[in-house]
């Protein structure tokens, strides 16, 4: 008699390959098989059992933990079915997902109405559950003692557990456990295992945290940069030189700034005997009155000619 261990998720743990190549490999007419399984995919479960069932050997299922949603169908693939002590067995709806319109979710419906279906010919075929289909529909859990009352236990013989046959999580295919303390070994290695994922998520989280504060950082800068191209300072005005030149309303040039200058001497005129006239009025030469210019400067404005 050969002895396999089944033990995870149906269809990513527990896959039809490796099961199809064990029982290739194996010619044994007598199989053990040791199950603890929360459920999975329905379909790879059906191909599962359905090779167990096509293999024609003498199989007997073990449960050593749980049989649940499509774990539940792999226990019934035994002809002698065992439960060990604080097990569970449970069965329920058929779940799925859809995407799209209210055509895809009916049909999606439709789909799980006839999986359920096969399933519960399953349950017809192997147990003998009452109210199989109300039950389905609640969710129920069996412990030990309902099991064997609805016929999903059939025997109570004890079993030993000296060399299994299981996947190995590193290497494709099936490998050889020796003993229990082989078994106790994997356990160590899967704790070990998880304990390194957890740690290289934490590592992860880490680089991705420093990643996306180095990207926002290169962002402000950038930003920072192109408000300074958008927005440019003013020129700085140029210092006006106090005596820079400005324009009056006459437009003669003129300095900001008083320039230092002597005033012109004035020449007195010489006083003349007035001539009488006929209607005895003063002339005065208004020649001799102009004011000699002397060699000193004198601003633009004093040399302009005045206008009335």
């Amino acid at each position: 008699m050969i002895k396999l261990r089944m033990s995870g998720v149906v269809g990513y743990d527990i896959t039809a390959d490796d099961v199809s190549k064990f029982l290739n490999e194996n010619d044994d007419q007598d199989l053990t098989i040791f199950l603890n399984s929360p459920g999975g995919y329905v379909v790879d479960g059906l191909e599962i059992y359905n090779l167990l069932r096509a293999s024609g050997r003498n199989i007997t299922t073990v449960l050593t933990g749980m049989a649940a949603s499509m774990g539940s169908i792999l226990f019934l693939a035994g002809d002698t079915r065992i439960a060990m002590s604080g097990t569970l067995f449970m069965i329920h709806k058929p779940s799925g997902i859809a995407w799209g319109d209210a055509d895809d979710f009916r049909k999606e419906a439709e789909l799980l109405d006839k999986m359920q279906g096969s399933l519960q010919e399953i349950y017809e075929d192997r147990a003998q559950i009452e109210n199989l289909e109300e039950l389905i529909n609640e969710e129920k859990w069996f412990n030990v003692e309902e099991m064997t009352n609805n016929g999903i236990v059939n025997s109570d013989e004890p079993v030993s557990f000296d060399v299994v046959i299981e996947t190995d999580d590193n290497d494709e295919g099936l490998t050889s456990l020796e003993s229990e303390d082989a078994m106790a070994k994997i356990d160590d290695l899967k704790a070990e295992k998880e304990r390194l994922e957890a740690e290289k998520a934490e590592l992860e989280e880490k680089v991705e945290e420093a990643r996306l504060e180095t990207e926002l950082a290169t962002m402000k800068a950038d930003i920072d940069k192109l408000r300074a191209e958008a927005d440019p300072k003013p020129e700085t005005v140029k210092e006006v030189d106090e005596e820079a030149e400005t324009v009056d309303e006459d437009g003669e040039i003129t300095a900001e700034a008083e320039p230092d200058y002597e005033t012109e001497d004035v020449v007195e005129p010489q006083e003349e005997e007035v001539t009488e006239i006929e209607e005895e009025t003063a002339v005065i030469d208004t020649k001799k009155t102009v004011a000699m210019k002397s060699n000193n400067k004198i601003p633009a404005f004093m040399q302009a000619e005045s206008k009335y």
